[in-house]
């Protein structure tokens, strides 16, 4: 269970953080969610899908570490993760950014804070990053940790506009993962969402060149390009059989 708290450096003034990538440290997830901006660098290792959030219903994306619950497949066998690239998303952790009434002349106004979740594995007070200085002002890794979650503040704002311009344009299209075990038995993953390259294809040069000022037109190509990621992390599970 989290238990999210609004962070001070007054009660929290010992607070460490492993920064340190494993199973033990809560990595062992089949997939995270990540942003447009993230797709370069996303793509070299991992497969980039879409799918509608469960309680939500918003699309989102996502970068894939495996077919199951729990399963990250790049994991290495003594369960330590080493990505060239970490997402936004899990940089940020144990930490997230959340919202505060404050009242100004009467009139309340929303500002955002520093929430972190003490019941994160990577919690302590002995080894890791440390929050706060001794004297209680930020640490670098705090403000490091603090510039992840504004730039993840501003990115879930901008990415209803992503996918709205792909719905539009008829980009999206239902597929699944299909792959078969050792034991001979298929094995469908569904519920997933990529970019319809035959839509894509027929998109006049006015709507391509609307996609490329918006910078989504570079993300879409990288979403493509990652699929081929998809047969190296089968590969990686049948390995380990």
């Amino acid at each position: 269970m989290a238990n999210h708290v609004l962070l001070d450096n007054i009660s929290h003034q010992e607070l460490k953080v492993i920064t340190e990538r494993g199973a033990k440290w809560g990595d062992n997830i089949s997939c995270t969610p990540i942003y447009p901006s993230e797709f370069t660098k996303v793509q070299a290792n991992q497969p980039i899908v879409f799918r509608k959030h469960p309680q939500s219903g918003q699309f989102e994306a996502l970068a894939l570490f495996g077919f199951e619950n729990s399963e990250n497949l790049l994991l290495d066998a003594q369960g330590n993760l080493a990505l060239s690239y970490l997402p936004l998303s899990m940089q940020r952790q144990p930490f997230l950014i959340g919202q505060q009434t404050q009242y100004n002349q009467g009139i309340p106004e929303q500002s955002l804070v520093v929430h972190v979740d003490l019941d994160s594995p990577r919690i302590n007070t002995t080894e890791g990053e440390a929050v706060f200085l001794e004297h209680g002002g930020n640490s670098d890794y705090l403000s490091h940790i603090a510039q992840v979650l504004n730039t993840l503040h501003l990115e879930n704002q901008a990415l209803p506009a992503f996918f709205s311009q792909l719905l539009e344009l008829d980009l999206l299209e239902a597929f699944a993962i299909e792959y078969q075990q050792k034991n001979a038995d298929k094995v469908t993953v569904g519920g997933f969402y990529t970019i319809n390259q035959q839509s894509l294809n027929t998109l006049t040069s006015e709507q391509l060149q609307t996609l490329q000022h918006s910078g989504y037109l570079q993300a879409i190509y990288m979403a493509i390009a990652s699929l081929e990621q998809i047969s190296t992390l089968l590969n990686k599970k049948w390995a380990q059989q």
